[in-house]
């Protein structure tokens, strides 16, 4: 499989400190690829080095086909959004553009005036950037990085801070990208639930380190329905399942097995665990959901 983007082993360590530590993902063309992690995962850090603006420690990337430092070639098809967007305050929408369009070389009639459109943008005028909502700095921090006409859009927690209503917007727009352009994404997020939405293909990273990666119908799977038995100490249940020819189970905590085949025979699990002597409190067929999907993955809440 030929892929547009891909790392090996990727690590950046701070000090004594790895806040990537050998991540190795794979993102194909027209991927919207969601990172998933929680605020200090690593995840700006990756993004960082995948768009050329920090150096691995050791590890490579491979963009378009090129490595290490014939990277440089391509580096200017990635168009990225990188913590707060880089806006000048006292210029309008157009004229941060204009800017940026200069520095890229790009003179194009009507060239601004699209990607203003496409963002929703088009209307807003001589108003400066410094008196936009953070909604609107957001969609100009996305149009900037569209100036170039990039292969892969990287966007870092671009919702983060949004009400609903700007929420809604940057989707919209990253959808249509998706759709209209076959425009490749990487976007992080800490917020799973919308990231849900848009995403093809997700990588959970989680104190620098990838614990899985998945497409969009493995998480839907993941989190799809599943027996929910509670009992006191599950390791007794498990002999019985393993009898059964049951193996997609997970104990989870003190007190809980989700059990993710054969929905359909509860009745019979219960029979067989009730023949074994083994007491349970309940069962049922129930949901997780992606929150609880992360924290089973990476351990569950960290606590300063």
């Amino acid at each position: 499989m030929e892929y547009l983007l891909s790392t090996d082993r990727l690590t950046k360590i701070f000090k004594n400190q790895k806040a990537v530590d050998n991540i190795t993902l794979h993102i194909r063309r027209g991927e919207i690829y969601g990172l998933i992690g929680k605020n200090g995962a690593g995840k700006t850090t990756f993004l960082k080095m995948i768009c050329g603006l920090s150096t691995p420690t050791s590890g490579d990337i491979s963009l378009f086909g090129y490595h290490g430092q014939e990277r440089k070639k391509v580096i200017s098809r990635i168009g990225a959004l990188i913590e707060a967007p880089g806006l000048y305050p006292d210029l309008s929408a157009y004229d941060n553009l204009k800017l940026k369009c200069i520095c890229v070389g790009i003179r194009r009639d009507g060239y601004i005036k699209n990607i203003l459109d496409i963002v929703g943008l088009g209307n807003v005028g001589k108003k400066e950037a410094g008196h936009f909502s953070l909604g609107m700095k957001q969609r100009l921090g996305i149009a900037m990085a569209l100036v170039g006409d990039p292969d892969i859009l990287v966007l870092d927690e671009p919702i983060n801070g949004l009400d609903p209503e700007g929420i809604a917007e940057v989707r919209e727009i990253l959808l249509r990208l998706n759709k209209e352009k076959n425009l490749t994404m990487v976007i992080s997020s800490h917020i799973l639930e919308e990231l849900s939405k848009i995403a093809t293909n997700y990588a959970i990273i989680d104190e620098g380190r990838l614990v899985k990666e998945l497409s969009g119908e493995e998480l839907e799977a993941a989190c799809g329905e599943h027996i929910e038995i509670r009992m006191h100490c599950p390791d007794l249940a498990l002999p019985v399942l393993d009898a059964l020819g049951i193996h997609d189970y997970k104990v989870m905590g003190e007190d809980t097995i989700y059990i993710f085949e054969r929905l359909d025979e509860s009745d019979k699990i219960t029979m067989e665990l009730s023949k074994q002597g083994i007491y349970i409190r309940s069962i049922s067929i129930t949901n997780e959901s992606i929150e609880d999907y992360f924290l089973r993955l990476t351990g569950g809440v960290h606590h300063a």
